[in-house]
């Protein structure tokens, strides 16, 4: 049985923190942020104080949920990347996997092309560390409904029996 939601205990958020920012690093960009498709941050770098991130990585989710319908609306699975352009702040999104997305916030809408190029290496190397993760999770022993209400209603017998 596999998770309906990804599981971070496990995740290496040190890690994750490093690459996003070497990309703050390599790209001069504001924040960058690593979230769920649940709307959690799991990892950050860069000016985070200027964002709330923890409201902005709810509603980049919410409106990455939202542009995978319309995805579907035009014959697509979802799409991969989304950018959103203002007038002197910007925001990329790209999918890093299935539940994980990295959104980045940058001035000059010039450096798009050098955001989109280190994004695309930084998922590589977070899909990398994730599907590292992933595999540890799968190596735990994972209890199914049944199994565990078996569990539970056997644990709740052995209180009360004990008395």
């Amino acid at each position: 049985m596999k998770a309906l939601t990804m599981e971070t205990s496990n995740i290496n958020t040190q890690k994750l923190s490093d690459v996003l920012s070497d990309f703050i690093a390599e790209t001069d960009s504001i924040v960058a942020l690593l979230l769920n498709k649940d709307g959690t941050a799991i990892a950050s770098a860069g000016s985070e104080n200027a964002i709330d991130t923890t409201a902005m990585a709810a509603l980049i989710a919410g409106m990455f949920s939202a542009t995978r319908e319309v995805a579907k609306m035009v014959g697509e699975h979802q799409f991969s990347i989304l950018l959103q352009q203002g007038e002197k702040r910007h925001i990329h999104i790209s999918l890093v996997n299935e539940h994980v997305m990295m959104a980045v916030v940058f001035e000059g809408f010039h450096r798009i092309g050098r955001i989109r190029y280190e994004s695309r290496k930084a998922c590589k190397t977070i899909g990398a560390a994730l599907a590292i993760t992933d595999q540890t999770n799968n190596n735990q022993k994972v209890i199914s409904i049944p199994e565990f209400k078996e569990v539970a209603l056997n644990l709740i017998d052995s209180i009360f029996t004990n008395k």
